[in-house]
Formats: C-alpha cells, structure tokens, sequence
C-alpha cells in the first residue's frame, strides 16, 4: 500500500485586508467539498456557515475559478464556506448517466447544512448559482439563500442547455455513422450529459413552487446581468414570510464566460458579502473532522494532495488502484488545459484517471498556478503568456520530482492546449515514457508562437461582441493584439528573405522534439479534424521528422463531443 497522500498545509499568506484564510480539501459522502475559513489563529467565526453550489456541466467549468475567488473573499470576512463539487461533476463520484443529480444534490446539500449544524453553525447560508440553484431550492436545511442567475424553471434550463449544445456543435464538423446514440431520454450541452433521471427530474423544477415552499426566512436574488428577476417568483417568497432583497449588481456574464477569462466582479462579491454580514454573531466550531480520501466502485481510492508551491499551494488528487499503488509503478499526469481544472476538459481526466485505476494505473491530476485550487493570481490574464509561462513549468517539475519521492516508477503525461505544451517541456527536462498531446498549438512559447495564439482568434473576434468587449475593457491587452500582428508580418516576412537565400535554420519545435524523441519518450500526438495544431505541426516539424499524428473527426478544440470521449480514453488507456 501507498502512504497517505493529504497534505493540506500550512494556512494561505493573509490579503492586504481581512483574517488569513485556510482551505482544507476533504470528501462529504461521495461529493468533493473544498472548506474556506479563517485560518485558526484568527478565532472565532461568523455564526452562519455557508454552502456554496455551483453551476451544472459547462457553466461548472468556467465558473470554478471566480466561485473559488469569493469563498476566499467570505472567509476573509469570517465565514466557513463549504465548496461543492455536484454527484458526476468534477471530483465527486459517480458518471451522469448513474445519477438523479437533483435528489442526490439535494441530499448533498442537506448533509452539508447537517455537517455546518453539527460543528456549531447557528445559521445555514447557500449561495445557489444558475443551475446550481434550482437544486438549492429543492433542497432542505438552508435558512437562507442567495440565488445567482436561476433559471425560471428546469424546463426553461433544459432549453437553454439544447440550444447551447446546438450552437456549439456547429464546430465539431462531420459526426461519424458509427456514433452510438445517448440513452433516451438524456440530453447532451456542451461536452456534458444530464442523464434521464435528471433530465426527468429537473423537468418538474418549478422555481416558483419551490420559493412558495416556505423554508427560507431570507433570499437575497441577484438575476441575470440587465434583466428583472420575475415578479412572481419573488411574490412567491413574499408571500411565506420570507426577507428578500433583491439586487442588480452586475457579473454574472463575467462568471460564466470560459475558463480563461472568467472572473468574480466587485459588484457580485459585494453585494453578497453586504447580504450575509446582517447577523453579526460568532461561534467557535468544531474542526470538520472529514476524511481526505474517496472510495470508489471497484476498489479504486481518490486522495487529495497539497504541495507547498512557489506562490503557494498547488492541488490535486491521487487515483489509486485497487489495493494501492506499488512503489515503482509508472504513474500517468493529467496536466491543465487552459484554464480548466484538474477535472479536465468535459470532465475527461477524472474519467480516464478511475479507467486507468480499474486497470491497476495509478495517476495524479493536478492544477498548476493561477488554475483551479492551486493558488497564484485571482484575475484573468490579458493573454496567453501565463499558460506558457516558465513558472508553470517549474510546477510540473516540481510535481514530478515529488511524484517520484513518493515511489512512482516511469512517468506518463496526457495534456490538451497549453497542457501539450507543458508535457512535451516536461519530456525535455525529466524522463518520460509516453506523451499524450491533443491539440498543441504550441510547443515552444516563441514570438511565432505568441503572435499565432493571439491572431488566430482575430477573424473570429469580429463577430463575437464578448471579445471585442474583452478588448475594450481591458481584459485583452490591446498593445498584445497590434504586437502580434506586427510579430507575424515581420516572421514571415523574414522566413521569406531566408528562403530567398537558401538559409532556413532549424525550427525550434523540431529541434525540442528531436531531443525528446532521443530521450526514449513516446511521443503521440492528437489533433482534432481542422484544429489550427495541425498546421501548427506541418509548419515547424519536416514530415520526415514528424512523430506519429492521429486525427479526430468531427470533434472541436477542446473534444466536446461526448460521442468522443471514448475513443479518447481508449488513446489514453494504450501502452
């Protein structure tokens, strides 16, 4: 058997202002719960704990980050709050297709409200967020709840998410005759399944029956950005007596926007902080006492992981095999895509991780900073660069060289994006058996590289208003998009001036994966149908050089269809 894993650390630096905080990771039933609270040098706390409850599918995914930035912001402020992962979502157990997500989250958040009780909490607070808050409503064991962007009924939610899947599906190009279908009644949105169950359930979803319920004494309803919240779901809560207040404070679209950009508003953090801090009353709770590691069907056992990082803590967790995992077994890294937590894209690293593990592969998912529940910076970036940065680096590096302390044999890599990046720089600094790379659009961050990962977006950014509202405010450097552009014309302009003289010296990109390959790595790259990697490769690497490409029909950038995700745990299974 292997050691025990958990390490949660010392308690986070303090902010400029408020308590120094502590997030402890651990497992409540089968569900993932990260706890945010004042570190416990800092004594008492607010006597309303809270239970905050993410969105559902691909709106969890780009959330998680802002959502992770105001738990921090409450615990500065005094509060314990509870960070869900929902049944079939991120590291919780279970698969879509296996669950009731509403009754199972609702008797998650019940248990949770139950645990918060226990330890000494006199109020119970949820913060429910769009999908997330149609389960709180189902729910019991809340007092009060702050409702951000609810749906006006799960009927409404569902059409929202087919609509969302439609559009979306506009990239993925040729799907296969061979797709084998959904079971009936389940419904695909963007990379996710809601299976029939929940499907069934969510359609019974009546927000303005359940706000007529009565088991609120406050609500605090926050709707979508430029909308009223309806008149008669806040007349329903009215009417039981319940305190609602209502506000307008802006931000949702901000929350929801892809893992990258995403970002908690001012407004959003201050308008819920302002409604909690009404009870002013303290306790001194009981430590949560909660266990750190996950058993799984099968056998398989997910611990969590803490590591000491250069700005703090870098997370993860641990799948082990049934039995543990032997010292000198080869372990498989799962590495960030973009700004996608350890989950992975569409949750397809913990699926693959429990795949690998039923087969006796033990492996660890990690987030690198600035991602996930690793620490580092609380905004989006202006661009690229960080997920390229050679501080991201380093961490892999450092994960590596603490994997093989703790007994792990050779190392395996899978990494999507800026993932594929810091994979095959891993391969070049460390000894790596195989790497597993799906759409690279970069292998060494260069100016070619810089200025294609800013130009590529450009034809598309002018018919998308988020992004030319992302340039006008700010959040993309409009200095980075004019030094792209110029980067590339001088580029080409220069390759051109070389080929006219018969010099052309050697591609970086080649060059790295020349040094790799003789490393004895195996190095398997994946490219969807039409994604930009493929030229990306055809432009740096000569075919004669080039290792082994396979091509992915009919699925986008980042593999939404959920028809593929077999064959890419297939890929990732092969030896």
């Amino acid at each position: 058997m292997s050691r025990p894993l958990d390490e949660n650390g010392p308690p986070t630096a303090p902010a400029p202002e408020g308590r120094a905080i502590r997030r402890s990771r651990y497992y409540l039933s089968d569900a993932f719960v990260v706890e945010h609270g004042p570190a416990p040098a800092e004594g008492p706390v607010k006597e309303t704990g809270v239970i905050l409850m993410p969105p559902l599918g691909y709106e969890d995914t780009c959330a998680y980050r802002p959502l992770r930035v105001l738990a921090d912001a409450l615990a500065r402020a005094g509060h314990v709050v509870l960070r869900l992962d929902w049944p079939s979502l991120g590291d919780s157990a279970f698969e879509a297709v296996q669950v009731d997500l509403v009754a199972s989250g609702a008797a998650l958040v019940a248990a949770a409200a139950q645990s918060l009780r226990t330890r000494g909490f006199t109020r119970i607070a949820g913060i429910g967020v769009r999908g997330g808050g149609l389960i709180a409503l189902a729910a019991s064991g809340l007092d009060e709840l702050a409702l951000l962007g609810v749906p006006a009924s799960g009927k409404a939610f569902l059409r929202e998410e087919r609509a969302f899947h439609q559009t979306a599906a506009k990239a993925y190009g040729h799907t296969p005759d061979t797709v084998k279908a959904l079971p009936e009644g389940a419904v695909e949105a963007g990379g996710f399944v809601y299976g029939p169950r929940t499907v069934q359930a969510l359609q019974q979803l009546s927000p303005v029956t359940l706000a007529g319920a009565g088991q609120l004494r406050r609500v605090l309803v926050i709707y979508r950005d430029g909308l009223a919240a309806p008149a008669d779901f806040l007349a329903a809560f009215e009417r039981t007596g319940a305190e609602v207040t209502v506000s307008s404070a802006p931000g949702l679209g901000a929350m929801l926007e892809n893992s990258y950009h995403s970002e908690l508003r001012p407004e959003i953090e201050a308008a819920v902080g302002a409604w909690l801090a009404v009870h002013a009353g303290q306790v001194e709770p009981v430590a949560p006492g909660m266990p750190t590691q996950l058993r799984l069907e099968g056998g398989i056992t997910e611990r969590t992981v803490v590591l000491p990082g250069a700005v703090g803590e870098l997370s993860g967790i641990f799948c082990e095999p049934p039995g543990g995992a032997l010292p000198g077994v080869a372990w498989t890294f799962f590495l960030n895509a973009g700004g996608i937590r350890r989950s992975g894209p569409n949750r397809l690293w913990t699926r693959a991780a429990r795949t690998l593990a039923a087969e006796g592969r033990p492996s660890l998912r990690f987030d690198v900073r600035d991602v996930g529940d690793s620490d580092g910076t609380n905004v989006p970036h202006p661009d690229l660069e960080a997920m390229y940065s050679e501080s991201s680096i380093q961490d892999v590096l450092q994960v590596y060289d603490w994997a093989r302390a703790r007994g792990a044999g050779e190392i395996d890599v899978v990494g999507l994006c800026s993932g594929s990046f810091l994979g095959i720089q891993l391969a070049a600094r460390r000894q790596v058996r195989r790497a597993l790379l799906f759409n690279g659009l970069a292998f060494v961050w260069n100016d070619d590289a810089r200025a294609s990962g800013v130009t590529s977006h450009i034809g598309a950014s002018l018919f998308d208003l988020r992004r030319w509202r992302r340039l006008l405010t700010g959040r993309i450097s409009p200095v980075a998009v004019t030094r792209a552009i110029v980067s590339k014309a001088l580029l080409a302009g220069a390759a051109a001036i070389a080929r006219l003289r018969g010099r052309r010296p050697e591609d970086e990109v080649a060059v790295l994966m020349r040094v790799v390959m003789s490393r004895g790595t195996r190095l398997n790259l994946i490219s969807s149908e039409g994604d930009p990697s493929v030229s990306y490769l055809e432009r740096h690497v000569p075919p004669d050089n080039r290792p082994a490409l396979t091509v992915l029909p009919g699925v986008d950038h980042t593999i939404r269809p959920v028809w593929a995700h077999d064959r890419v745990v297939d890929l990732i299974r092969e030896n």
